[in-house]
């Protein structure tokens, strides 16, 4: 059989923003590299992030991922012939920073809309409202 060759780094601190759920069982074919899969995926993203790696069955396995905010996601992944561990991480990062540029994204717009004149519009005096109440 072939070796695999991965280009992940032989082993990555830990990231204390990175909490890694490994629940594969020994000699599972991620179940080594997965913790350091997740820390590629994530270093350089805001956390904190909360992941757990679990069998699914005999020929795949899954990840679930919980988002700073508590949103959470999963992908299912073949264990035989599935991706090499660095497409993994960049699949997992993909999705995280989705996620991430969606909360940045919303939060700004929420800044916007707190911030804006209309926002305090609503409890402003009327002079059509009886004796200067807000409507």
């Amino acid at each position: 059989m072939k070796s695999e060759k991965s280009r992940l780094p032989a082993s990555l601190p830990m990231d204390p923003g990175i909490t890694v759920h490994n629940r594969l069982h020994r000699g599972h074919r991620y179940q080594a590299a997965v913790g350091d899969i997740v820390r590629v995926a994530l270093r350089d993203t805001p956390g904190p992030w909360d992941v757990s790696a679990s069998p699914l069955g005999r020929a795949w396995f899954v990840i679930e991922v919980v988002a700073p905010d508590g949103a959470s996601w999963s992908v299912q992944v073949p264990v035989h012939g599935g991706p090499q561990p660095e497409d993994l991480a960049e699949t997992i990062r993909a999705a995280c920073r989705r996620r991430h540029h969606h909360l940045t994204q919303r939060n700004a717009r929420h800044r916007d809309r707190a911030g804006s004149p209309r926002a305090g519009a609503a409890s402003m005096p009327s002079a059509a409202a009886p004796e200067g109440k807000p409507k």
